[in-house]
């Protein structure tokens, strides 16, 4: 990157990194050191047509000037939007800089990665922390004593946006206590503020709570947490994945229609995108939180994987292989159902548990009228048990 920024002769490249390690930085060096012209634009708040303008004019500029595109958090635009690259990165009308705090092989559409350099910037040392705190302070003249410092740097985890901000709230509050240096005093009023950074820690407790609180049935709860995600900066597909994998797990087929709804909301998170797609994740939660709940499906899959790992040598029936004469009873040839074994005798128990509640409950009356003498043996195993 250095030498073709030094060259004055750029080429497209994902830059892809943690928060705060440099990558929007660049373009200040890219300012200074060639003749580029260049659109700086976020892909939060670009649309589609927006791109196609700089595109135009960077077609009618072509021989005359350099054009670079700089996308910040270019994993915003989905995959299909990120066809709209395509053509001027591959016919080299414009040089594209894009930045991601994810996996590009994850959020970036292949066929653009396939033409761009990823270059991966790592979270910043407390070295190079600490040499940016210093410049910090000699251009605002507070200074730091050695306790703060500590603080700053290890609270900034890598992140040098997150320890620049918070040493200029720092310097704003001695300002108005009228001190020359953010000493204990100053820090204490500064950690009264309650100021939190999004972290990874921070992710998975409230991804855990957001959960929990929709099986709990409390969608005040579950919208209160996904505003805490969506304001700490988590993409809202993590989300959409996540309503996806509780309809089935925790609500399954006591309401089979809210998987089809979490599917339909990913659906839309990746048309929309932000900000607007909040709209369809609270739709959803507040649907899934109200849902009745079942875990059947998660238990069954569970069970039958037990089993599974127990009895991977045991023979399919012969009567279900593809052969001639297997004996197999075409179900159809009896009005759709005939009784005749499907599991292998040495396991032939029952697996699927079916909950009677709501939607379900239609489910367990079938099941149970279709493979009554399971029900039956399990009952009369749980009383032998001791079960009720």
């Amino acid at each position: 990157m250095r030498i073709s920024i030094e060259q004055n002769q750029l080429f497209s490249a994902i830059l892809s990194g943690p928060p705060g390690a440099g990558k929007s930085s660049v373009l200040q060096l890219i300012r200074q050191y060639t003749d580029y012209e260049i659109f700086q634009l976020n892909a939060a708040f670009t649309s589609v047509e927006e791109i196609k303008k700089v595109e135009n004019y960077a077609y009618n500029m072509r021989g005359i000037k350099k054009v670079l595109m700089f996308i910040d958090e270019i994993h915003r635009f989905n995959r299909k939007q990120q066809d709209v690259f395509l053509p001027g990165v591959e016919t080299g009308i414009y040089t594209l800089y894009g930045t991601t705090t994810e996996n590009p092989e994850h959020v970036i559409n292949p066929a653009l990665l396939s033409r761009c350099r990823v270059l991966r910037f790592r979270k910043l040392d407390n070295n190079a922390l600490s040499r940016i705190l210093s410049r910090a302070v000699e251009y605002v003249g507070i200074a730091v004593n050695e306790a703060s410092k500590k603080y700053l740097i290890e609270s900034s985890n890598g992140d040098a946006r997150f320890l620049i901000n918070a040493y200029e709230i720092l310097s704003n509050i001695a300002k108005t206590q009228e001190k020359g240096i953010i000493d204990n005093e100053i820090l204490n009023i500064y950690l009264g503020e309650e100021l939190t950074k999004y972290t990874d820690n921070e992710h998975y407790n409230l991804a855990s709570a957001f959960i929990k609180s929709i099986r709990g049935s409390d969608p005040d709860a579950a919208l209160y947490y996904m505003a805490r995600m969506l304001e700490g900066g988590e993409d809202p597909r993590f989300i959409s994945r996540r309503l996806i994998i509780l309809a089935s797990e925790d609500i399954g087929l006591a309401d089979p229609f809210a998987l089809v709804l979490a599917t339909a909301t990913a659906q839309a998170v990746e048309y929309v995108g932000l900000p607007e797609c909040a709209i369809n994740l609270s739709e959803c939660v507040i649907y899934l939180a109200l849902a009745p709940k079942s875990n059947s499906s998660y238990e069954a899959i569970a069970k039958a994987r037990e089993i599974a790992q127990k009895t991977k040598n045991l023979r399919v029936p012969r009567h279900l292989l593809n052969v001639e004469g297997s004996g197999y009873k075409y179900p159809h040839s009896f009005g759709g159902f005939v009784k005749q074994d499907y599991l292998p005798k040495q396991t032939n128990e029952r697996i699927y548990n079916p909950k009677n509640i709501a939607k379900e409950s239609k489910i367990f009356e079938v099941y149970k009228k279709l493979w009554k003498e399971r029900f039956d043996s399990t009952e009369l195993k749980n009383k032998e048990d001791g079960g009720e």
